[in-house]
């Protein structure tokens, strides 16, 4: 065997292996979304959840990030009621780090 097929051989392993991880991470991707989907009317109102929807389109990573973090605080019992949007930006405040501006006169 010579060191080309063992080269092919190795790669085409290697894309089945990443395109079968691929399909698990899409399919887990999927799974969280639909999960999320019925778990934020009984997390949030209804103008907190409009809220959420603009975060959404504009940062959608940061989105995610206070999704699955008001989730855990849901699952440990912490919200028992819709939140209202001013719980909501309270929240959001506190996840936002805002940068120290230290100003040094000489």
């Amino acid at each position: 065997m010579s060191l080309d097929e063992i080269r092919k051989r190795r790669m085409a392993e290697l894309q089945a292996q990443d395109a079968s991880n691929y399909q698990d991470t899409s399919a887990q991707l999927a799974q969280l979304e639909s999960e999320l989907k019925t778990l934020m009317p009984r997390i949030l109102d209804a103008k907190a959840m409009e809220r959420l929807l603009m975060i959404k389109a504009t940062k959608p990573d940061f989105a995610m990030q206070v999704q699955l973090y008001l989730v855990s605080i849901y699952r440990q019992g912490q919200i028992r009621e819709p939140l209202n949007d001013d719980m909501f930006r309270h929240i959001l405040d506190s996840l936002v780090k805002k940068p120290e501006w230290n100003i040094k006169r000489k």
